[in-house]
């Protein structure tokens, strides 16, 4: 009798589970993954940063040209500074003699009202010695 209590409840399972195949094959649901959407915010924010690095890459590939040379006598040396020398030797810089106009537009926003002292620099850039070189392709200050 244990045996056929046994035999029917596994039988009756047995039933149950294929029965039940078909419903659980019938649910086609798709799965679904959680990305999360950026906001407005963020994406708009993206591209000002992308625009701004884009900016600065084209600065820096413009100061390369205006810094150019072929020969030495393309070089000269400019004020980068408004105080020039009195700002000491980073106020001047070599440039291609061709692309002063891109250099000054460039250091447009560096040309405001500011009070230089009235002593010039006579180290390194600044000094009496100093003169425009190309080197390597590229305009140095030599001293």
């Amino acid at each position: 009798m244990k045996k056929f209590i046994t035999n029917v409840f596994l039988g009756t399972c047995t039933v149950g589970v294929i029965l039940l195949i078909p419903l659980f094959l019938a649910h086609d649901t798709p799965i679904q993954v959680n990305i999360p959407r950026l906001e407005e915010a963020e994406l708009t924010a993206q591209k000002e940063a992308a625009a701004k690095a884009e900016k600065e890459a084209s600065r820096k590939a413009r100061r390369a040209r205006i810094r150019s040379c072929e020969v030495d006598a393309d070089c000269i040396i400019v004020e980068q500074d408004p105080c020039g020398c009195a700002a000491g030797p980073q106020g001047v810089v070599a440039i291609n003699v061709n692309y002063i106009t891109d250099f000054n537009k460039l250091n447009r926003a560096n040309f405001i009202t500011k009070s230089c002292s009235s002593v010039l620099s006579t180290q390194k850039e600044c000094s009496p010695s100093a003169r425009a070189v190309c080197q390597l392709r590229s305009c140095k200050i030599v001293y």
